[in-house]
């Protein structure tokens, strides 16, 4: 399995496991991966409909459709 499909499937599992909003950093000090690599995939994510982002302030914040 490529790593961006494990880091997305951490996320996608962390997330499911959270019904409030989750900022990208708590979502990398959970699953113990960089910050800027879970950016990335809930970028990706968002962009594939799985995921849904708000901008909070300068902080974006996560959460499972």
């Amino acid at each position: 399995m490529k790593r961006s499909k494990k880091i997305q499937k951490d996320i996608l599992r962390f997330l499911s496991e959270n019904n409030n909003l989750v900022s990208t950093r708590e979502i990398a000090l959970k699953i113990k991966r960089a910050w800027h690599s879970i950016q990335l995939n809930c970028l990706k994510l968002q962009l594939e409909g799985k995921i849904e982002g708000i901008r909070i302030g300068n902080i974006n914040a996560w959460m499972k459709k």
